[in-house]
């Protein structure tokens, strides 16, 4: 009878090369890609018809739930005169019975006995060291965790993913990430379906140590299998920009937000920065925008500027404008009106660059305010304003810089001449 305990320890933070140090390393070690285990002695495993007899209605009252009458029955069997292979198997029941009861030390007990008794299956003998080796992982025993697990791999021909991550969770529960790692990612590789807590382990232990080109295939595998967990397309984002690789940051992130993954508010934000950072502003404004109005981004004056820029970079005036719109009156700021009287002046709007410029002047602590009366003064002079023109200029000149001077009267030059005078 075989007893499955799978003791998990869940870890959450979100295979190096062993350096072949095989050759000092026994051939049975688990970490050898060579590895040969050692034939257990076989010996007589059989029951007399008593002791058959007992066990069958023992394993009556086990299945049956009556746990204190099959523990009876067992303890009665010591009295008998029964062979080592039969006392081993009735050590083995009891150890069944005391997990159901959560007597983990007297579990333990009886576990350690059949294995000292050395005469079950291979199988059984196995199972049991496994056993034995989960209950001292359970009491968080991780030293005799390991030496009992290095007993169950001296035998174990194809040793389970499980027994490897066992291991492995010890070393770390000792303060050994790195006599860790090999463990877990063995474990990983041989897991018949993957195990997210133990990806998770492995990657933390990778991340935590720089090793960032292993961390990458291990957050793939997660990504992978998880794509709707956007933790993993972040830390993939930001495994690369360790490693100084945007473009595959951004990457990953864009094929998370393919995936509908990408939900938050702040990493969509990041995604536009970067974006913007690769220079590829068009695809960081219609992120922006989009978001804006699904109500993924807020609405805030943060990520309009955000937006503002985007939408300039792209040299989509019109899109810059209209945001511009929108900031403007928030904020009140001269600059801003400032911006879109000079994106007028690149679709040659006049009308709309004495606007933006009349606006700006409103503002009492504009910057440079010569600089827009210049401006302002080319706008009127294309609309024959000459008069305008030429006193936005002269205003200019009074109150801006040198260069402003120099420029507005080279401009008040040319309007004299334009209009014949």
């Amino acid at each position: 009878m075989n007893l499955h305990l799978k003791v998990f320890f869940i870890f959450f933070i979100g295979f190096s090369a062993i350096a072949d140090a095989a050759s000092n390393l026994p051939l049975h070690h688990p970490l050898r890609a060579d590895r040969v285990a050692v034939e257990r002695p076989n010996s007589s495993r059989q029951f007399s018809y008593n002791v058959e007899k007992k066990f069958q209605g023992i394993s009556d009252r086990f299945g049956s739930g009556d746990l204190d009458g099959a523990m009876q029955s067992l303890e009665s069997m010591m009295d008998w005169n029964i062979s080592k292979y039969e006392r081993a198997v009735v050590y083995q029941f009891m150890g069944f019975i005391f997990v159901q009861q959560d007597k983990i030390d007297d579990a333990i007990k009886v576990f350690k006995q059949v294995v000292d008794l050395n005469v079950l299956s291979n199988s059984q003998h196995q199972s049991t060291q496994f056993n034995l080796a989960s209950l001292y992982g359970s009491q968080e025993k991780w030293d005799l965790a390991i030496e009992t697990l290095m007993k169950f791999y001296m035998f174990e021909k194809e040793p389970v993913s499980e027994s490897y991550i066992m291991t492995g969770i010890a070393y770390f529960q000792k303060g050994q990430p790195l006599e860790a790692l090999p463990y877990i990612h063995i474990a990983n590789e041989k897991a018949t379906k993957p195990k997210e807590t133990w990806l998770q382990l492995e990657l933390a232990i990778l991340f935590i140590n720089k090793r960032y080109e292993e961390a990458i295939d291990v957050v793939k595998k997660l990504s992978t299998y998880w794509p709707e967990k956007e933790k993993y397309w972040e830390t993939m984002a930001g495994t690369y920009m360790e490693m100084q690789k945007d473009a595959d940051a951004l990457a990953a992130l864009n094929l998370g937000y393919k995936n509908d993954a990408i939900s938050k508010a702040e990493t969509l934000e990041n995604l536009a920065r970067l974006n913007l950072y690769l220079e590829i502003p068009y695809q960081a404004a219609t992120l922006i925008e989009k978001n804006i109005q699904e109500g993924n981004i807020e609405n805030s004056e943060k990520n309009l500027r955000l937006l503002l820029g985007a939408w300039t970079a792209a040299r989509e005036f019109n899109k810059a404008i209209e945001v511009i719109d929108v900031l403007a009156p928030i904020t009140g700021e001269g600059k801003l009106y400032i911006q879109k009287a000079m994106l007028l002046n690149e679709n040659g709007d006049w009308e709309g660059v004495q606007d933006a410029t009349a606006k700006a002047l409103t503002d009492e602590e504009l910057e440079n305010p010569g600089d827009v009366y210049i401006l302002r003064g080319m706008a009127e002079t294309e609309l024959g304003n000459y008069d305008e023109a030429i006193e936005s200029f002269t205003q200019a000149m009074e109150i801006g810089t040198e260069t402003n001077k120099k420029n507005a009267e080279a401009w008040i030059d040319y309007v004299a001449d334009r209009r014949g005078s």
